[in-house]
């Protein structure tokens, strides 16, 4: 047979990899609707830490691989709520990271504080059995943070939350406590009582010595204003350690 009269190729006869391949878009956009699928039917349990993120920065159009920006966010701070936790300037140091990438970030945050501020009973007392769920609230302030904080629970009367207040931004072993600050903060909110929170980037939520000598420190100031400190909480991301729990107020 000549090659004139060969038969037209068929379809069966094209090599598969002959095909040109879809670009990197539609590739990645049926991956996005794969992941969005699974996280819709079967919720926070079918994605891990990095396909979360991935979900949250796909939808931003400054991002064009959701999921290796995610691995890389996951490579510089660990977990995904130390992601939404780091300070807006040490986002900035992760390239592909704008300002407006940046904003969906410290949203996301910002949301979780207030679901978790939504929790918290309406009379804040360590003793009522509702009192975990403040201790949740401070878990979700700071428990993620890359450096200490220390941070200020103010409350009425009625023991009801008036304010929630970073003090102090330290190192990731201590940040500095002024007793005269947090009166006068008292007095200008007209505070009755407050919680003291601040975290241990350590991992470790045990009370040091230091810890232990500034609360007294802080209680006695307090009570010369006729104001209670109710507690003093230190969080990590898995722990908390209550002063009033433990005897020591």
């Amino acid at each position: 047979m000549t090659p004139l009269d060969a038969p037209e190729p068929g379809f069966d006869d094209i090599a598969l990899f002959d095909m040109p391949a879809p670009p990197a878009s539609v590739r990645n956009a049926a991956h996005r609707r794969r992941l969005q699928a699974r996280f819709l039917r079967a919720g926070r349990d079918a994605v891990d830490d990095r396909e979360l993120l991935e979900l949250l920065l796909s939808g931003h159009p400054e991002v064009t691989d959701a999921g290796a920006l995610a691995a890389a966010l996951l490579k510089v701070f660990g977990t995904a709520p130390r992601v939404l936790a780091a300070r807006p300037d040490r986002l900035r140091s992760v390239p592909g990271l704008s300002d407006d990438v940046i904003a969906v970030l410290k949203a996301a945050e910002a949301l979780g504080i207030l679901m978790a501020r939504e929790e918290v009973p309406d009379a804040v007392r360590p003793s009522f059995g509702s009192y975990d769920k403040v201790i949740e609230y401070c878990r979700t302030l700071a428990g993620h943070r890359e450096v200490e904080e220390f941070r200020v629970l103010y409350l009425n009367r009625k023991n009801r939350l008036i304010a929630d207040e970073l003090l102090q931004r330290g190192t990731v072993c201590h940040t500095p406590v002024y007793p005269r600050e947090i009166c006068l903060r008292c007095l200008e909110l007209q505070a009755s009582a407050i919680i003291a929170l601040h975290d241990h980037p350590s991992g470790c939520p045990e009370a040091s010595r230091a810890d232990i000598d500034m609360t007294g420190r802080l209680r006695d100031a307090l009570k010369t204003i006729d104001v209670t400190l109710l507690d003093h909480i230190i969080v990590t991301p898995s722990a908390a350690f209550s002063f009033q729990h433990r005897g020591l107020l």
